[in-house]
């Protein structure tokens, strides 16, 4: 069986967002940051049990002037990815903001929690502030990841894929 799903990726700017999602698509990284402005879409297939599915990845910029039209950017999203720089807490202090405002567009659907950068030596957000905010948030899961040497990126997207599944919202 083969569907189209779309998932956003959520979370201030800095984050790794665009890193992420290029290390899963092409398997590169890019140390040089470069803004996203409003969103940049990428696809990529993915299979899971018996099924294809083809994800429209949404790159969402982080910065606060597209703060008015991101919602927009929401709908029709299956799932989210939440990203935090686990090196900066003011982005893990954010991510409700994100996950509120992407909940009130598109209704209970799927989130992975990523701390991002986990290949940093100074990490400042641990497991414990994972699990809390997985725990506010019904339907979530979450990963310490790494755009740079690839650690739990692809496993990110997969779960999704999961959970999307299990709430048949990829079928």
């Amino acid at each position: 069986m083969h569907s189209t799903s779309k998932i956003v990726l959520i979370g201030d700017a800095r984050v790794g967002k665009t890193s992420l999602v290029r290390r899963f698509v092409t398997n590169m990284f890019d140390p040089s940051y470069q803004i996203t402005l409003g969103t940049t879409i990428m696809k990529k297939d993915v299979e899971y049990l018996n099924y294809i599915v083809t994800l429209a990845i949404w790159d969402i910029g982080g910065q606060d002037v597209f703060r008015q039209i991101r919602s927009k950017y929401f709908f029709g999203s299956s799932g989210a990815l939440a990203i935090c720089d686990v090196s900066n807490p003011k982005t893990y202090e954010n991510l409700p903001t994100w996950v509120d405002s992407f909940k009130n567009e598109v209704g209970d659907k799927p989130i992975i929690f990523l701390g991002n950068k986990c290949d940093l030596k100074d990490t400042e957000i641990k497991e414990e502030d994972m699990k809390a905010i997985v725990d506010k948030y019904g339907n979530a899961e979450f990963l310490f990841t790494s755009a740079k040497d690839g650690t739990n990126t692809e496993k990110a997207f997969i779960n999704l894929v999961r959970l999307m599944v299990a709430e048949e919202d990829v079928i």
